[in-house]
């Protein structure tokens, strides 16, 4: 199905060159988002478009002409209920689910290939272009509760991704509200699908304490963790993209602006995925099978290839 106009096209965007390599990806996003909502509706799962996404619809009225990513967000408890089951709704298409993380959940088109460097060459992971779905957690909100419930979370996470550093700090008589022994078993737990659950549950359990939430991503990575009102959820509309709608939250100019400040005028990014071998046609398999990756990539120790 053709979800953008001039599919086959080069056009101009918002004086932006747009090729229509670029326009394929988009399209083959967009059959990804098809098969999100398809899985959401059945479901009862209520979700959003947030990040990029969100900014595109309402900025542009789709993708922004120099980005190609689609990223969508849930409230925790419906995102893990989510996990649960995309998996099962996925068998026998051509979609797949990505090994899932502590903070997105990614579902790939396995009719397409995106191989960045040398040392994508495992096909038992999908290489081929995918769209993101986040849990929003809970933030402070200016409570005792919330703060409490927000670290304790924090200090699950990072124990998971930096025990070193963690347990330095707390040799040194850092405080921690976990009970250590807690720490120690997750960290030493050898089954990263149990680090997972174990994550998700205490995330769930903790996601009333609080009226505002945010991406646990974003604290993990050390970026700027906006921070969003509940009530801005409370309510769902949807803004035209492309060819079709998404939905957003109603007050989704307020998490615009938590996001991005001046959302308004648009800055470009530096960042482009699109970059070594992309495809919107080829199945990723079938690119691994063919494909000489030294002579596209160069060898994995510098050599040059003659």
């Amino acid at each position: 199905m053709e979800f953008i106009k001039n599919l086959n096209d080069d056009e101009i965007r918002n004086g932006f060159f747009v090729q229509s390599d670029k326009k394929k990806v988009w399209n083959r996003r967009l059959e990804l988002w098809q098969e999100l909502d398809r899985i959401c509706r059945k479901h009862g799962i209520i979700y959003w478009a947030y990040a990029g996404t969100l900014l595109g619809a309402a900025r542009h009225g789709g993708f922004i002409p120099w980005d190609s990513l689609l990223d969508f967000c849930m409230m925790r408890p419906d995102f893990n209920r989510f996990c649960d089951i995309v998996e099962a709704e996925l068998a026998g298409t051509v979609f797949e689910v990505g090994q899932q993380n502590f903070f997105n959940c990614r579902i790939y088109h396995s009719q397409t290939t995106l191989l960045r460097e040398i040392h994508m060459t495992d096909d038992r992971e999908p290489q081929g272009f995918d769209i993101k779905i986040f849990p929003l957690d809970i933030a402070e909100n200016g409570t005792h509760e919330a703060a409490v419930a927000k670290r304790i979370l924090d200090e699950l996470a990072v124990a998971m991704f930096a025990f070193d550093e963690f347990s330095e700090y707390v040799q040194n008589g850092g405080a921690i509200l976990n009970d250590w022994a807690v720490i120690e078993k997750l960290h030493n737990s050898n089954d990263p699908n149990e680090q997972l659950k174990t994550f998700n549950i205490c995330a769930e359990g903790a996601f009333e304490l609080s009226s505002a939430v945010s991406m646990q991503e974003a604290f993990i990575v050390g970026k700027n963790v906006p921070t969003c009102q509940k009530e801005c959820f409370r309510e769902t509309v949807y803004l035209p993209f492309e060819t079709v709608e998404l939905p957003a939250p109603v007050d989704y100019e307020r998490v615009l602006t938590a996001c991005y400040g001046d959302w308004r005028v648009p800055v470009r990014s530096a960042h482009d995925e699109l970059v070594g071998v992309y495809s919107a046609d080829i199945p990723y398999r079938e690119c691994l099978k063919l494909l000489n990756m030294e002579l596209l990539f160069g060898k994995s120790d510098g050599e040059a290839t003659a």
